[in-house]
């Protein structure tokens, strides 16, 4: 695809088969610098003799230090070949745009992915990938080397989610372990909170950061403390993610549940003493975000979280500990 220039039209210093070097404009036409013909930029021309029996159309680059317009491609000629014509006289060259070179609605063009990209910005239209790939990273950490022209990345990751925390008597229970953090590049996303072991308060859900949206993970719950005539404390359940609910508190005898999707807290554990038995409280969700990089790295440092432990079950009747966060995860979607 070739460059247009407004009625530009001249006559070169010599015929032959030589490069065209402006000589002089074609009365009522101008002159390739006075229509604005760029250094390097590829036009397309028509030569004709002046009985129109020697013609040639072709394409090559405008060198502006020295007037010339290349001869490197034909593309039609008088004899019927690709050849360059041998004028016998100077001939009138013009500036032409061929079928090729013009937007078609009625078929399809040939143009190259830098010619579309240019023509997009033209009319300020935004690009279609062409294809996408989807990476899925659910563990470790290391380097992400992005795949050959891609031109942007859709990031969805969360933080790893907390342990819930074990039932028992009194404050007997162990504290569930933290979920750690996610990271990408800049993006992070925080782990949740460990539930507190027989009863506790609530902890927050983990923050996000760098995202087009940060998302905070779900607060864990507090289990419902001792006393009473009841035999029965549930733990609590534990706060849910981006990506998932928090696992279930368990019963008397049962572990939390584990958390049900990447980032969600688990459940805190049960107990059974009717004068001193506690749940376990819930372990909090890890924070998650949602990122379009639209002018990707070669490369990306990044680190999937961790899930925090569940707790261990305290002393009394019937305790039992509590169930395990969900591990973070990096989805990563690449765009051509």
């Amino acid at each position: 695809m070739a460059a247009f220039l407004d009625i530009c039209r001249f006559l070169p210093s010599a015929g032959g088969t030589t490069d065209w070097t402006y000589a002089a404009a074609v009365q009522g036409y101008q002159s390739p610098a006075a229509a604005g013909a760029v250094t390097g930029r590829l036009y397309k021309y028509r030569a004709e003799s002046a009985d129109l029996t020697q013609w040639e159309i072709g394409e090559g680059a405008y060198t502006s230090s020295t007037g010339t317009l290349a001869r490197t491609t034909i593309l039609f000629t008088s004899a019927g070949t690709t050849a360059k014509i041998n004028f016998s006289a100077a001939p009138q060259v013009a500036i032409v745009a061929l079928k090729e070179d013009l937007i078609s609605i009625e078929e399809a063009n040939a143009f190259t992915t830098t010619q579309q990209s240019q023509a997009r910005a033209n009319i300020a239209a935004a690009a279609t990938p062409g294809s996408w790939t989807r990476t899925v990273i659910a563990s470790g950490s290391g380097t992400y080397t992005i795949k050959a022209g891609c031109r942007a990345l859709l990031v969805r990751m969360v933080g790893a989610g907390g342990g819930g925390g074990g039932g028992g008597t009194g404050p007997s229970g162990g504290t569930g372990g933290g979920g750690t953090a996610t990271v990408f590049g800049s993006l992070t996303a925080a782990g949740g909170a460990g539930g507190g072991g027989a009863g506790n308060a609530w902890q927050s859900g983990g923050a996000a950061s760098g995202g087009d949206i940060n998302i905070q993970g779900g607060y864990s719950m507090p289990a419902p403390g001792a006393g009473g005539t009841s035999s029965v404390y549930q733990g609590a359940p534990g706060g849910g993610s981006m990506l998932g609910f928090g696992g279930a508190g368990g019963w008397p005898g049962q572990s939390g549940g584990p958390g049900t999707g990447y980032g969600t807290g688990g459940g805190g554990g049960g107990s059974a003493n009717t004068s001193a038995g506690t749940g376990g409280a819930g372990g909090s969700g890890a924070g998650g975000l949602d990122k379009l990089i639209v002018s990707p790295a070669a490369s990306y440092s990044y680190s999937v979280g961790t899930a925090g432990a569940g707790g261990a079950a305290g002393g009394g009747t019937a305790a039992a500990a509590g169930g395990p966060g969900g591990s973070g995860i990096i989805i990563i979607d690449e765009y051509y």
